[in-house]
């Protein structure tokens, strides 16, 4: 049985569970800089799962202590390189929560510390594994949409002033790295750069319209790629009332797929229904597959990398209002 461990007792609480009833490996140890979320944590697990990791409040010791085979990075993602680095000296496997980092120096610190080390990373980004994404990026192979010519992106979310000021940390350039952008569209940037491949050209925009924040509510890009395929990405966390919706339209030489949050709106590419379901059911349990089947994890670094390179790039062409060469 594998043993893992969990830095970051929020969201990572719930990775700790999802790792403990995975038949595939135990949540030995859950680590947080702050006693109190610690503790609750650790006493929820008790109650309500029926097993008590071992809590740390340093991370080092956590790995020096606990002999693991892997550990899930959940902590602000300005600090991710730092857990990450720490956990490659450590021999130990990682899976860092969406985005790998937010910069390319943090995240060229991972890369150098897992390449160095010879272990697994990889990103957790959940959306790869929603059947229906799954199934479209399956007839992007194939050839089914024939030649590939546009997958655009949109985020129509809402958040209050309230969410921005509790934590400290969010909607920061220093551990947000940016707004709807990075934060909420991570995910869906994820898959655009997984249907469309690797962006070559960006023109991007950005501004905060109706918040009180660091970095931004709203932005606007239109993204080459290597492939000639064209993007129009937008996001936003201005839409009220709060519905949020992620849109995908995908076009290609023999059809069309639109999607909302998951869902087909329409389609004429008739493999996607009939498609083949993911492998694993979240990018937990392929983690947990990876390390036991020695193999990369689904969203493997040089994947983790691209879609937050296209962000920070997206981000400068704002800031220098003029189009970048990604290449």
């Amino acid at each position: 049985m594998l043993r893992i461990g969990v830095v970051g007792a929020g969201i990572g609480g719930a990775h700790g569970a999802t790792v403990q009833n995975s038949g595939l490996a135990t949540c030995a140890a859950i680590c947080d800089r702050d006693p109190a979320k610690l503790r609750w944590r650790i006493e929820t697990y008790a109650k309500e799962l029926s097993f008590t990791p071992h809590g740390y409040a340093d991370f080092g010791d956590m790995l020096r202590n606990e002999n693991l085979d892997g550990v899930i990075v959940s902590t602000p993602s300005g600090v991710h390189h730092e857990q990450a680095v720490t956990a490659a000296e450590h021999g130990v496997n990682i899976l860092v929560d969406k985005p790998l980092d937010i910069s390319v120096a943090h995240m060229d610190a991972i890369e150098a510390a897992v390449r160095k080390a010879g272990v697994l990373c990889g990103v957790n980004y959940p959306s790869r594994f929603q059947p229906t994404l799954w199934a479209v990026k399956q007839a992007i192979t194939a050839g089914d949409f024939g030649k590939l010519l546009m997958v655009d992106m949109r985020l129509k979310w809402y958040r209050d002033q309230v969410y921005y000021d509790k934590g400290g940390w969010r909607g920061t350039w220093a551990m947000d790295g940016g707004g709807s952008l990075m934060n909420m569209g991570s995910h869906p940037m994820d898959i655009l750069t997984w249907f469309a491949g690797k962006p070559v050209k960006v023109r991007g925009d950005f501004a905060a319209l109706n918040h009180k924040m660091e970095t931004e509510d709203w932005t606007g890009a239109v993204v080459e790629f290597e492939n000639s395929v064209r993007s129009c990405i937008s996001t936003t966390t201005n839409v009220s009332p709060k519905n949020d919706r992620v849109f995908f339209d995908i076009h290609g030489t023999s059809g069309s797929a639109f999607i909302c949050n998951g869902a087909i709106v329409e389609t004429n590419i008739e493999s996607l229904g009939n498609a083949v379901p993911p492998p694993s059911p979240n990018a937990i349990i392929d983690f947990l597959k990876s390390i036991s089947e020695k193999r990369p994890p689904q969203t493997d670094l040089m994947q983790g990398r691209r879609s937050v390179e296209l962000i920070l790039a997206i981000y400068e062409s704002a800031r220098q209002q003029k189009t970048l060469s990604l290449q």
